[in-house]
């Protein structure tokens, strides 16, 4: 099949091994045995950022991811949400192999790369930069917009803000009359907080630490942006709640 073929060319790029890589290669099994829904979970695993894989890996598994929604469910908005994702983390990815499988994936990823802001050379370099890279040189390290973003670059834009519900009174502990929980983590381009990186600063109201949590992992973003192309930046958002009228919790959410 020539499915189980493609992106082999992606992954004989990937000398080194990571946990993404692994997901990859047991998605590779899952496929195989005809478990297409079971390698799909393992290949939106490894594409998350949490996996710490590189560019490449998660790359390579946001194509297959892609290339496997469109071959076993014919889902074409699922194939170019994931293309769309490897373009953002790497603009110039190649996958010569996609023809082999259905022309149609060619069209989907054509039609992708063209939505492209014109100057993506900056992503290019960015992507293909090794992790821990020093600051002035190309890098995929995320940078500080918690108080002013650097010179350029636009900060990332939440698309809809949480909201809570039936908060009583007593989650605001022992003066019932104010909370603020702060919480900062790093956007990455793919527009969705990267878990590892979320942390409260500031916490005066214990009672509402889990559903605050739950409310930032949930969080969509545009992501950051440097010359039109999306990177990595950490923010802050605070949430402050306030006693109103009877047995009642208003709240105020601020940030990025």
């Amino acid at each position: 099949m020539p499915l189980l073929g493609f992106p082999a060319t992606l992954a004989s790029q990937q000398a080194a091994t990571s946990r993404a890589a692994d997901l990859v290669t047991l998605a590779r099994t899952q496929i195989r045995a005809n478990r297409a829904d079971s390698a799909l979970t393992l290949l939106k695993v490894a594409a998350d950022s949490a996996t710490g894989g590189t560019v490449g890996d998660r790359v390579q598994a946001y194509v297959l991811l892609g290339v496997l929604e469109y071959i076993a469910h014919r889902d074409s908005s699922a194939t170019a949400l994931a293309f769309r994702h490897a373009l953002q983390l790497d603009p110039g990815f190649q996958a010569g192999g996609l023809a082999d499988v259905d022309s149609a994936l060619i069209r989907i990823l054509t039609a992708e790369r063209n939505t492209l802001p014109p100057d993506t050379a900056s992503a290019r370099v960015a992507a293909s930069a090794p992790s821990g890279a020093t600051a002035g040189s190309p890098s995929d390290v995320a940078h500080d917009c918690v108080r002013r973003c650097r010179g350029g670059e636009i900060k990332p834009q939440l698309i809809e803000r949480p909201q809570f519900t039936m908060l009583d009174q007593a989650v605001l502990g022992p003066s019932q009359t104010h909370g603020l929980i702060v919480v900062r983590f790093v956007v990455g381009v793919e527009g969705v907080p990267e878990p590892e990186s979320i942390r409260v600063t500031t916490n005066t109201v214990q009672g509402l630490t889990n559903q605050v949590l739950d409310a930032v992992r949930a969080l969509h973003f545009r992501p950051a942006t440097l010359a039109g192309a999306p990177l990595r930046a950490e923010v802050e958002m605070r949430f402050e709640f306030r006693a109103s009228g009877t047995n009642y919790v208003d709240y105020t959410i601020t940030g990025p």
